[in-house]
């Protein structure tokens, strides 16, 4: 059920995007040497603590007043979103490990590399759906998933993009304007 969907997401997507800071995180204290882990595994603590905060919610008492009085959901639906909000426990994590990774292909000046990450995001999500629809997934289970491994995907895709691309660095050349150089 969409509209269950949404009213979960509601409550996990702020948490998901305070993980998309850990950006700043990265380029605020990269990593020395390149391959040290600290705000890998910063990342991984943090998004696994900002996964659970949306759980709070759905314990009784809690879960009456927000979804109930305030969201106006029928009582009959709060075992599904008991489920959807479980199953967007990942969600957060996985962005915060998207985050690190591509706060470092900005500190190390990779912009190709975030890009691909975001096509192969896009293509994770639409395939996840569109394989969730063939086999029968409720749609309350289908965002969740695609939006976890749509992060993961594009993790991975720019972690690997970043050790190829370890080998090819290419020096900036000069940038002349009229007044002169200015690299």
């Amino acid at each position: 059920m969409l509209p269950v969907y949404y009213l979960a997401l509601g409550l996990a997507n702020p948490v998901a995007y305070a993980a998309t800071r850990l950006q700043a995180v990265v380029l605020a204290f990269p990593p020395q040497p390149p391959d040290d882990g600290r705000t890998l595994y910063f990342a991984l603590r943090a998004g696994a603590v900002l996964g659970i905060l949306p759980l709070f919610f759905i314990l009784p008492g809690l879960v009456d007043l927000y979804y109930v009085k305030l969201q106006k959901l029928d009582p009959q639906d709060l075992a599904l979103i008991r489920i959807t909000a479980t199953a967007l426990i990942l969600y957060p994590l996985s962005v915060a490990i998207r985050a690190e990774s591509e706060g470092r292909a900005a500190w190390q000046k990779k912009p190709s590399s975030v890009l691909s990450g975001q096509a192969l995001f896009m293509i994770t999500i639409l395939a996840v759906g569109y394989c969730g629809l063939g086999v029968g997934l409720p749609g309350y289970l289908i965002g969740p998933i695609g939006l976890t491994l749509g992060s993961l995907a594009s993790s991975g895709t720019i972690r690997l993009s970043l050790n190829w691309e370890k080998n090819k660095m290419l020096p900036t050349p000069p940038t002349t304007t009229s007044v002169g150089q200015i690299r």
